[in-house]
């Protein structure tokens, strides 16, 4: 007799010998996991060859006791089944538990994305209404996390990108002159190029072209950004004017109870207690509120108040005559966006799926192409909607710390983002200093890769070394691994030529001695 449902998930264990047999069909996703399993049945990450999700659990041996089975049961074999969860050495719960990290992690973007691109000009209107952008940003971001937890099975959670949406509202909006409905043209046409790329497996094979260790100091320098970000959001790290950061001001609460909760949820990470992210931001959240301390989190009133920015539907028109009217700033625009959409992509993913165990014997990620195309059918809706350009956050990696595997975790957080307009109050009442702890202790977990970089070899050192520093320093993930990969582009472009120019030098000095050679035995000759 099988288990209840409540009993397997007190275990932490969910499996089903079907999701391995097929008898309740085949996965959804056995194209997008062909690589992946072969590399698996290689030896390749062994923890996943060992299949640990079929050793324990409900394991069905008869279709009588299969349909015995209740409808909580049923639901759950077909997640195991569609999601590859045991397959992947995780469980329902754990999977949905990763899920909900990820979205409190990256839950700051549903009020700050907004704030960014409601920002007021002179006159004092908005470009882009508040709650229009906080709209648009969930919804854009809920569709992008499904579409890469149903095709992709991968991981990740998306959203309107930081930085990006400053670029729109100041880069584009502001510095260009350009109206609301031609800069969200240029969001749109960005996102269907990138679609492009994506489909032609253009943007999967730049990639491939990386050496590992280029690769693994994008995920070192995701971590110590990540790190960066969560020493700001407790106080730690501070702007200063002379050196441009300095050390925050240790008399603040808000810093020693955001290390306080660092200091306890790597306690129970290190002993291996499940769910210690969220009971970390629980913590940090109750206390902050019980003690008084400031919240920068300040409500905006009820969304129901904000007209649509449309009559009808609540869609921006947008307006393809800048492409006429400004070429120069409209190829500026996409240019510039496209850039950091397919680096930051593409940096993130990688780092993200080492974390997770999930790249295969050549360093690369099954259902990339996937987790490109969400990024691009976020941003094509999100710039209809009116938000900025949807991306990979590295945020995921919180997620996958907590034990996130599938698309089934991808899902769960857009579901949250699908209802987080409603839940504004409540996102609010997380202070900022209380996911701070959680992007620390990620970040610090994510420098285990710089191990496979060889610093003995100035060739890879220094553009692996260049995308560690330049990453934080400049607040750019981009832009570090923009200066990483031109460095070694560059360089290895000067060695090869170094290498062609030796290799003609000493042809041309063998040349050479063989004619004084000939000369000598024709002296010879004559004398003779």
């Amino acid at each position: 007799m099988a288990p209840s449902l409540g009993r397997a998930l007190r275990n932490g264990r969910w499996s089903s010998s079907t999701a391995e047999s097929g008898d309740h069909g085949q996965p959804l996703l056995d194209l997008n996991e062909a690589a992946l399993l072969e590399t698996r049945s290689t030896g390749n990450n062994d923890s996943y060859s060992n299949n640990k999700g079929f050793q324990a659990g409900w394991s069905p041996s008869s279709p009588s006791s299969s349909s015995s089975s209740g409808p909580l049961d049923a639901i759950c074999c077909y997640l195991d089944t569609t999601f590859l969860v045991s397959r992947r050495g995780s469980t329902i719960s754990q999977e949905i538990q990763a899920g909900l990290v990820t979205w409190v992690t990256m839950s700051y973007i549903v009020v700050v994305n907004p704030m960014i691109l409601s920002a007021a000009d002179d006159d004092g209107s908005s470009p882009i209404p508040f709650h229009a952008a906080c709209r648009a940003t969930c919804y854009s971001a809920a569709l992008a996390c499904a579409f890469v937890g149903l095709v992709a099975n991968l991981p990740f959670g998306l959203a309107a990108g930081m930085g990006l949406n400053s670029y729109l509202r100041y880069g584009i909006i502001g510095k260009l002159g350009m109206s609301p409905e031609s800069a969200l043209t240029c969001v749109f046409t960005q996102g269907v190029i990138f679609a492009l790329l994506a489909s032609s497996g253009i943007a999967d094979k730049a990639q491939a072209l990386l050496p590992g260790s280029l690769k693994s100091s994008i995920t070192v320098a995701i971590g110590i950004f990540q790190a960066f970000v969560g020493f700001q959001l407790m106080g730690l790290v501070t702007k200063n004017d002379t050196t441009m950061v300095g050390l925050g001001d240790l008399a603040q609460p808000t810093l020693w109870l955001a290390m306080t909760s660092t200091i306890l949820v790597a306690a129970l990470f290190v002993r291996g207690v499940k769910g210690a992210t969220i009971m970390g931001i629980a913590f940090t959240a109750l206390a902050s509120h019980m003690l008084g301390l400031q919240n920068a989190r300040e409500s905006s009133g009820p969304l129901s108040s904000d007209p649509l920015p449309s009559s009808e539907q609540g869609f921006f028109p947008l307006d393809f005559s800048c492409m006429s009217q400004d070429p120069q700033a409209f190829a500026t625009a996409v240019l510039c966006m496209l850039f950091i959409v397919v680096f930051d992509t593409a940096g993130v993913q990688h780092g993200v799926g080492q974390q997770a165990g999930l790249l295969d014997s050549t360093g690369s990620l099954p259902g990339a192409k996937f987790a490109y195309l969400a990024s691009a059918l976020g941003t094509s809706v999100g710039a209809v909607m009116g938000t900025s350009p949807v991306i990979i956050h590295n945020e995921s990696a919180a997620g996958v710390q907590e034990g996130g595997r599938t698309g089934l975790c991808a899902l769960t957080t857009g579901l949250f983002f699908l209802v987080s307009p409603v839940l504004v109050p409540v996102i609010e009442f997380i202070p900022p200093q209380a996911t701070a702890p959680c992007l620390v202790l990620v970040g610090a977990l994510m420098m285990t890769p710089i191990r496979d970089i060889d610093f003995t070899n100035l060739r890879l050192a220094l553009p692996a070394f260049l995308t560690i520093c330049v990453t934080p320093l400049a607040y750019s993930i981009s832009a570090g691994i923009f200066s990483g990969i031109a460095t070694y582009v560059i360089l290895d472009v000067v060695l090869r030529f170094a290498e062609v120019a030796e290799k003609a030098a000493q042809a041309l000095m063998t040349a050479s001695r063989q004619d004084e050679k000939i000369c000598y035995e024709a002296t010879l000759l004559r004398e003779v």
